[in-house]
């Protein structure tokens, strides 16, 4: 798995953001997952970015 893939509690971490309120913002606008392993789902940091700017 390429390091830019992380899961959305990876990426919260990173950017300072509550883990339920990443995953909010990318099921509310409809980011779909960059890659999945099992049940684990991995974005990019470009699919976050777009989250991100939900969220304020």
């Amino acid at each position: 798995m390429p390091d830019e893939l992380k899961t959305a509690a990876n990426w919260a971490k990173e950017i300072g953001l509550p883990e339920k309120k990443l995953k909010d913002a990318l099921k509310g606008a409809n980011i779909q997952p960059d890659a999945k392993k099992g049940c684990c789902s991995y974005y990019s940091k470009a699919s976050v970015e777009k989250a991100k700017k939900s969220v304020n």
